[in-house]
Formats: C-alpha cells, structure tokens, sequence
C-alpha cells in the first residue's frame, strides 16, 4: 500500500502507525510526497519526508507536479487533481492510504453542502472507495478527530510541517476549518462528528439511490447492452434523473449540476430525440436512437483517415480495439484478404456495397439505417478495402464477395468502439 505523505501532522500519524503494523499483519508499505511548488521553501518539505521514511525504513518517492493555474475550479481544486493523479499508484490491486480525518469530513460536507450538493455530494468521503481503473482508496482515519492525532504525535515525540498555506482563509476550505466551524463548535460543540454523522447517513441514502438506479437500469436493459427508450419515459422526473447520475458516474464522470441534469432529462424525453440526440457531457454522451439510450464515448472525428492493415490480429482504430478473430465458416475469407492490399478508411461519402449474393448494389447511407447506425456514429467507422473493393463495414457487416463460404478459414473483425 502507498501512502500520501505530505509530511503534515495527519500523514505523519497515519505513516508512523500504519509502519508499526507491517510486521503483524505482513503487508508492503510505500510513501508518495506531492511537490507543487506552491508555497516558498517546500522545496525543503520533501527532505524532511524523505528523512522520517528512512527513519522507519519506508520506501519512500516524490513526485513534482505542475498545477494548472487555469483550473475551472480554482487553485485549490487544481491542486487537488494533480495530488490525485500523481499519487495514484498503477495496478487494479493497488491501494493508496490517505489520511484525512473527522474534522476534514466535516469541513468536506459543509463545503459541498454550501455549494448546493444533494445526497451523494453530502456525503462527503468515503472510507473505502474504490477508482475505477488503479488504485482504490483508504482513509483508515475518518472517524477519529484531529485532537486524538496531535496527541499521538506528541506522545510519540512526532514531527511534522505546518504548511503556512493552511493558515491563510482567502481559501474556500481554510476559511470553513479556521473560521466557520470553530464558530458552530461555540454554539453546537459536537458540530464535527454531527456533519461526519450526517455524511455517514447521507452515504446511506446514496447506496441505496444507487440501487434503485441499478434495478431501473436493469429493467429497461436490451439484448445488446444498450437501454429502451420506452421503460426510461415512464420514469418519473427525479427517477430518470437519478438514473442517469448513476450511468454517468459509472462512466467515470463527474455529476452534472442540478441544473445540467435537468435540461439533460428534458432533452432526452423530446419526441424528436429518437430520431438522433446526443447530450455530450466532460467525455462521454448520453445518446438517444430510435427505441434504445445508451452513453459512449466522445470523438468520433479522430479516427485517422487510412491505414494499412497487414495481417495483425489486433490494431487501435479510435481509441478502441480492432480485432480480427479467427474463424471458420465465418466473417471474411482468409483467402481472400491474403490475396489483396488491405486498407481501413474512414466514411468519404458516395461508397456502395453489396450485402446479399445476388443482390443490388446499396448506398451505405441506406445500409446504416437499416442497421440502426446513428448518424453521428457513421463518419469514424472502420471501412475495409481489399484491392480498392469495399469488404467490410462496423455496422453493417462482411460483403458478400468477401463472405467466407462455410468449412473455410475465415477473420471476424470485432471493433469494441461505440457500436
């Protein structure tokens, strides 16, 4: 496991205890320090992190990060990101340890309860969450108040840095942890664990928000992955909204505003959607054609122009995977393919196929609607050329002048991208 070690009182604590416990329970530990050469002299922060690793016999890395002044989301959140992704360690099995306690999550849940965030966003940082793709996160310390830190630290004869950024409340978060909240505390001296015990409810909400997503979500699920159009009308307003949070945040992105997400819901529920709709949102879509929903992946004009294909069994087109699986009585005939100069292309405009043996030669507009192509689908599709001849088309399928006849070896392309 990693830790993030800023050299600060809470991942000084949380490294000193978790470096006490290897032997016991036989686990790896690492520390990450973040440089973000924000503040004058923590250049020297990362030494005095280095150091204290040795002291414990911790592997110890540092990663110098630039932070993108020109965040939408200010420093503090640009800050934020670049801790994120240079902390992260590779690997599915891979964990980070961090080491935010009580009085962060309080300050977390007022923060985004002041900014107007519903159940999930109240529920501020969980114990155990896991990433998606790498590592998966823990913060062991989310329930203990920072006053029990200092006083392990202290009792244990513990240094640590103080990072005079912290102290300065023109930031959003420093003025809620160094002036709002010991302002509550005068009045409701349980204000903390009250907002940590709320975020612990409202966490509690979100779950089971997320169940009722995935039982809609299953209701409404087509034979080929993608959702009815159909079952997702009937829904209510907020439960069709509450879907689509959840296929968002499955996808990796972050959640719409309130109002975002309504005019999203009112777009998706137009009649006229069916006939083509996409609500593009960070870098995904919500699309919407004929009777089924589904979200993908943005981009479909960087699929390059032309490229050779000589035989690989793989290749990238889109930034999705092009295979070619062996086959036998089916897709393309090998044969043929080896006979010829093999080119994938892009859609130019005017190509014709033959699909049926014996039949009329067709446009591959009308072919893309009769497989229910979306429009916006058909320009970055993977076309093959054997010898200037149309042989295959994602989509649509194999030509019939390239159809591998039955008994013979063939190649089945199978492209992973948005189809």
């Amino acid at each position: 496991m990693r830790v993030g070690f800023s050299g600060g009182l809470d991942s000084t604590v949380l490294l000193h205890v978790l470096a006490g416990l290897r032997e016991e329970f036989g686990f790896v530990l690492s520390a990450a320090h973040v440089s973000h050469g924000l503040v004058a002299g923590s250049e020297a922060w990362g030494e005095h992190c280095r150091a204290f690793c040795g002291g414990l016999g911790v592997v110890f890395e540092q990663f110098d990060v630039q932070v993108d002044r020109r965040h939408p989301g200010g420093l503090e959140a640009a800050a934020r990101d670049a801790r994120r992704q240079a902390l992260s360690p590779p690997g599915d099995d891979a964990l980070l340890v961090l080491a935010q306690h009580r009085n962060d999550q309080a300050e977390t849940v007022l923060f985004r309860l002041l900014r107007g965030a519903g159940v999930k966003g109240g529920a501020g940082m969980r114990p155990f969450a896991s990433r998606g793709e790498g590592a998966a996160v823990w913060r062991p310390l989310l329930e203990v108040p920072r006053a029990t830190l200092q006083a392990y630290a202290l009792s244990h004869g513990l240094g640590w840095i103080e990072d005079p950024s912290n102290a300065d409340d023109t930031f959003s978060r420093n003025f809620l942890r160094l002036r709002a909240l010991p302002l509550l505390e005068t009045r409701f001296p349980a204000a903390a664990a009250s907002l940590a015990r709320s975020a612990r409810l409202l966490d509690e909400g979100a779950a089971l928000l997320d169940d009722l997503a995935d039982l809609d979500l299953a209701a409404m699920r087509l034979a080929d992955g993608r959702y009815g159009v159909a079952p997702a009308w009937a829904l209510s307003a907020s439960r069709l909204r509450n879907v689509l949070r959840r296929v968002l945040a499955m996808a990796g992105e972050a959640l719409p505003d309130e109002e975002r997400l309504s005019e999203l819901e009112r777009q998706f529920r137009l009649p006229s959607a069916q006939e083509g709709w996409r609500g593009e949102l960070g870098g995904v879509a919500v699309c919407v054609y004929r009777a089924a929903w589904w979200i993908e992946r943005r981009g479909f004009d960087e699929a390059p122009r032309a490229c050779l294909w000589t035989g690989q069994a793989e290749l990238d087109w889109q930034g999705a995977s092009l295979r070619f699986l062996a086959t036998r009585g089916e897709g393309l005939a090998a044969a043929r393919l080896a006979e010829g100069a093999c080119e994938l292309r892009r859609r130019a405009g005017g190509e014709r196929m033959v699909l049926q043996p014996g039949g009329p030669s067709r446009s591959l507009k009308n072919l893309f609607q009769e497989a229910g192509v979306p429009p916006w689908q058909r320009p970055g599709l993977p076309l093959l050329w054997v010898d200037g001849q149309l042989a295959w088309v994602a989509g649509v399928g194999v030509a019939a002048a390239f159809r591998c006849p039955p008994g013979e070896a063939g190649l089945l392309p199978w492209w992973t991208g948005a189809l």
